[in-house]
């Protein structure tokens, strides 16, 4: 009897700390996804602020329609650094027309890799937002 409740004692106890573990992997998995908005270090574009308004500019294609219509703006485009320094999720914040829009989110998402945003040491997922001009 006292093998029984020994061996139940300890199956009961292995279970806990199988427990314990699990819910530990999931909060880590949790925190790894995070998105974060403010970030001790945020993300930069390669070379800075300045070679990203020069990425801008140089590869944004004016769209045909828009500049039949005489249409110009400017397009906020928000998006997420990943830890690994792509960028995802690119949505408008603040459109002007269809066409610029359309351009914007695929000039965003041409980026190339930023430098992730750094929080306690470690790359997280960023929130970024890029103002992106259309002009004649």
């Amino acid at each position: 009897m006292k093998k029984v409740l020994f061996v139940l004692a300890l199956l009961l106890s292995a279970h806990t700390v199988m427990h314990a573990q699990s819910n530990q992997r999931t909060e880590r998995n949790a925190s790894d996804e995070k998105i974060f908005d403010v970030v001790e270090q945020p993300p930069s574009f390669p070379g800075g602020q300045a070679a990203l308004m020069s990425y801008l500019s140089k590869n944004v294609k004016y769209p045909e329609e828009a500049l039949k219509d005489n249409v110009q703006g400017r397009v906020i485009v928000g998006f997420i650094v990943e830890k690994d320094g792509s960028v995802s999720n690119a949505k408008i914040i603040r459109g002007v027309d269809s066409a610029l829009d359309k351009e914007a989110i695929r000039i965003v998402m041409s980026m190339p890799k930023w430098t992730p945003g750094r929080q306690n040491g470690r790359n997280v997922r960023t929130k970024y937002n890029v103002p992106v001009n259309f002009k004649l």
